[in-house]
């Protein structure tokens, strides 16, 4: 019984942390697109974004109509990350405790 259990915790834990890397490429892709989707008078390397491009994150005022829409899917790809992860660290939790 405690082989089986095992098993699907391992077989559980695979996936959660295969949804994480593929939702960490996702928010990347995402990341950059914002980025590339700002105002035409903005610049990436500006005090307005602190001398950090990503940061255009934080100021959806900075965006075009299809920048927010990108900073929307990041926002969700980067929560499924933490989500994700979160799930593969409760599972490693959950196999340390088990006798």
């Amino acid at each position: 019984m405690r082989h089986a259990l095992d098993l699907a915790i391992l077989i559980l834990f695979a996936t959660a942390y295969s949804a994480a890397a593929i939702a960490w490429s996702v928010a990347a892709v995402y990341l950059f697109r914002t980025m590339a989707n700002r105002h035409p008078d903005v610049r990436l390397w500006s005090a307005a974004l602190g001398y950090v491009p990503l940061n255009i994150v934080f100021r959806p005022d900075l965006l075009t109509d299809r920048g927010k829409l990108y900073r929307r899917r990041f926002g969700k790809a980067a929560l499924c990350f933490t989500v994700a992860v979160g799930t593969g660290f409760a599972l490693s939790g959950l196999l340390r405790a088990l006798p």
